[in-house]
C-alpha cells in the first residue's frame, strides 16, 4: 500500500488480523483491497476491491470466514463513509451481499426494508452526504446456532449528532448490534447502544455467543462490553436485552435505561453538546475498543480488558467547556 494513502487513514495503520480457511490466508488492506493468499505458497489466488472508489474508506479489522463466506466491513468513520459489511465468496472472491448501515439518498430508493426503516431515523435531508458514519470496521461475529452474521457499528459522521441530524433522530444503524442472515444479509434484529451518538462511542467491541442458563432458564446470548461502559447480554435469536449494566463506576451520556422499550439509553440532555453550545466531558471515553475479551462457560465470568477514562468535546470552535466532571453526581448514576 503506497505510503501517500495514509491520509485516508483515521487512527493509525493497523492491520487487526487475518483469517484462514482451506488452505488460503484471507486479509484486507488499507486502500480496501481483500486479498486471498495460497498459504503453503504465499501466491495471490484471488483479490477484490471491496470498498467504494469514493470517499476515504480503509479496511483495519480482520475478515471473519464461515460456511465458505468472507465477512468483511470497513473503516473510515471519521471521514465521509457510509458504512456496510460485505459477505464473499472464499473460494473465488465474488461478493454475494452488501448490507449498507445507514441509508442513503433516499431519492434514489432504498436498498432494502432495513434501510427504509432506518430512514426514518435521520430527521434532517442531506445527511447522506456526509455518509452518515456506521462502519463495520471490526467486531464481526458467525453464530453457527442461528446462521447469524452479528456485528457492531461505529459513530456517526460528523461526530456531533446536531450536525449530523439537527432533527435529533436516533440515527440507525449507528452505534449498533446488528445480526443478519449470513445467507442471505438480509436484516433480523438490531439494538442501538447510544442513539444519538456524539461523543465517538463506536459499538464495535468483540461479541461473545455463548449458552447461559438465566433465572433457571437456558438462553443462547450474544455479548459485548463496548466503549460506552455498558456490559450487554442479549437473546441471540431475538435481539431482546436481557441486562444492560455499567462495568466501569458511573457514566454520564444517559440517565437510565427504558426497559419497557428494550432497554433503551435514556440519554442525558445535559450532555447534548450540539444543543447546549457547552462543551462536555464524556464518562467513559473508550473504555473497552477492539481489544479481545474471554468467557469461561464453566465459571460464567467474563474478562474485558478495559480503562476508565474521560475526554473533553465540543460542538464547534469556540464551545465552552465547563467543569461538569466535577460536578458529577455519582448517586444519580444508572
Amino acid at each position: 500500500v503506497a505510503g501517500a494513502w495514509n491520509i485516508n487513514l483515521c487512527c493509525g495503520v493497523d492491520n487487526r488480523g487475518a483469517a484462514a480457511w482451506k488452505g488460503k490466508i484471507i486479509f484486507g488492506t488499507l486502500d480496501g483491497r481483500l486479498i486471498a493468499l495460497d498459504a503453503k505458497t504465499g501466491k495471490p489466488v484471488w483479490s477484490v476491491k471491496s470498498t467504494p472508489d469514493e470517499r476515504r474508506y480503509s479496511i483495519t479489522g480482520a475478515p471473519r470466514v464461515a460456511n465458505g463466506k468472507v465477512f468483511i466491513g470497513s473503516a473510515g468513520g471519521e471521514f465521509d463513509v457510509r458504512g456496510y459489511i460485505d459477505a464473499y465468496d472464499a473460494d473465488s472472491g465474488k461478493r454475494l451481499w452488501r448490507f449498507w448501515t445507514v441509508p442513503g439518498d433516499p431519492a434514489a430508493g432504498f436498498e432494502d426494508k432495513a434501510m427504509e426503516m432506518a430512514a426514518a431515523t435521520w430527521k434532517t435531508p442531506g445527511w447522506w452526504k456526509s455518509g452518515g458514519g456506521g462502519p463495520v470496521w471490526d467486531s464481526i461475529t458467525y453464530d453457527p446456532v442461528t446462521d447469524l452474521v452479528m456485528f457492531g457499528t461505529g459513530n456517526g459522521a460528523p461526530w456531533d449528532a446536531v450536525q449530523r441530524d439537527a432533527g435529533g433522530g436516533d440515527n440507525l444503524f449507528t452505534a449498533s448490534t446488528v445480526a443478519l442472515d449470513a445467507k442471505t444479509g438480509k436484516y433480523r434484529w438490531h439494538y442501538q447502544a447510544v442513539p444519538e451518538d456524539s461523543f465517538d462511542l463506536d459499538n464495535t467491541s468483540p461479541l461473545t455467543v455463548a449458552d447461559l442458563v438465566i433465572d433457571g432458564q437456558k438462553k443462547h446470548v450474544v455479548m459485548q462490553a463496548p466503549k460506552n461502559g455498558v456490559f450487554y447480554v442479549i437473546e441471540a435469536t431475538t435481539g431482546k436485552v436481557i441486562s444492560a449494566n455499567l462495568f466501569v463506576p458511573f457514566a454520564n451520556w444517559l440517565t437510565g435505561f427504558d426497559k419497557e422499550n428494550n432497554w433503551k439509553p435514556i440519554l442525558n440532555p445535559e450532555a447534548n453538546i450540539g444543543k447546549t453550545g457547552r462543551g462536555w466531558y464524556i464518562v467513559p471515553f473508550q473504555t473497552h475498543v477492539w481489544n479481545p475479551q474471554a468467557f469461561n462457560p464453566e465459571t460464567g465470568l467474563m474478562y474485558i480488558p478495559t480503562r476508565f477514562a474521560t475526554f473533553g468535546m465540543v460542538s464547534e470552535a469556540g464551545a465552552e467547556i465547563g467543569n461538569q466532571l466535577l460536578s458529577i453526581n455519582i448517586a444519580k448514576r444508572p
